[in-house]
Order: C-alpha cells, then structure tokens, then sequence
C-alpha cells in the first residue's frame, strides 16, 4: 500500500509540475501574442497614414494632369510664336511635377507594399503562437482532469485505509 501511495505521489507531483511548465509556456506566449498585437496595430496605423498619403498624391497627379491637357489645347490655340514658347514652358514645367509626384508616388507605394507584407507576417506569427497556446491549454486541461482523477482515486484509498 505504501509503495502505491508513494507512485500516486510521484504521479501527483509530476502532474503539478506539467501544470506549472504549461503554465508558464502559456503566460510566455500570451506576452508574445500582445506585443505582436502591439505591432501589428502600429503597423495598421502606417498603413493608414501612407494609403491617406497616397491618396493626396494621386489627387495632385489627376490635377496635374487636367492642366497639361488644357495647356495642350491652349498650344493648339496659340495664335502667336511667343505664346506658344510660353504654353510649351508651362508644359514643361507641369511635366516635370507630373515626374516628381510619380516618383513620390511610387515611393510610397513601395512602402506601403513592405509594411502589408511586414504585417501579413506578423498575422501568421501571432496566429501560429495562438495554436500553440490552445494546444497548451487543451494539455493543461488534460493534466488537470488527470491530476483531479488521480486524487479523488486517492481520496478513496485513503478513506477505505482509515476505516
């Protein structure tokens, strides 16, 4: 009887001991999943600030390129040799902005693309720490239904011992 009661305590302190590793692995991943929450929501919030960004940009460039069309019509309509160097400067000029708005454009684009690539990353990470702390809770909940098993098969032992 003393060795049975001895291996039920051997069982019992292991059983603890799972609970208490299960539970630290889970407090250790539940930080993990808040920081990378923590990231992901500063990384929503770029996204947010460049697609505004973008937004600007893209509305610059349709007014840039409503006025190089109208002066394209003002060149055609030029009676004169001096009004037409000027629309012609006027064009240039707008072009030229049209390039740089591409360029800032695309920029920000690309920016755009790494922090949805970044974040799409940072989903699956968190995601994946979230199965393993259900896996962990799942073991945890076994261990604990073990752990009450094997005490109340102790409990009853130990009642039918004292009478």
């Amino acid at each position: 009887m003393i060795k049975e009661l001895k291996a039920t305590q051997k069982a019992i302190r292991d059983l603890l001991d799972v609970l208490k590793e299960t539970e630290g692995e889970i407090d250790s991943i539940d930080t993990l999943i808040r920081k990378s929450h923590d990231k992901i929501s500063k990384l929503e919030e770029r996204v947010i600030d460049i697609t505004s960004k973008m937004r600007k940009t893209e509305r610059k460039i349709h007014k840039k390129l409503n006025k190089i069309a109208r002066v394209k019509k003002e060149i055609f309509k030029a009676k004169t040799e001096r009004q037409v160097e000027m629309f012609e400067k006027e064009y240039e000029r707008l072009m030229k902005e049209l390039r740089a708005l591409d360029k800032a454009y695309a920029k920000l684009q690309k920016r755009y693309e790494k922090i949805v690539l970044k974040e799409e990353r940072l989903v699956e990470e968190e995601m994946l720490l979230e199965e393993r702390a259900q896996e962990l809770t799942k073991r945890q909940g076994a261990s604990i239904a073990k752990l009450s098993k094997t005490m109340a098969k102790l409990g009853s032992r130990l009642a039918g011992r004292v009478r």
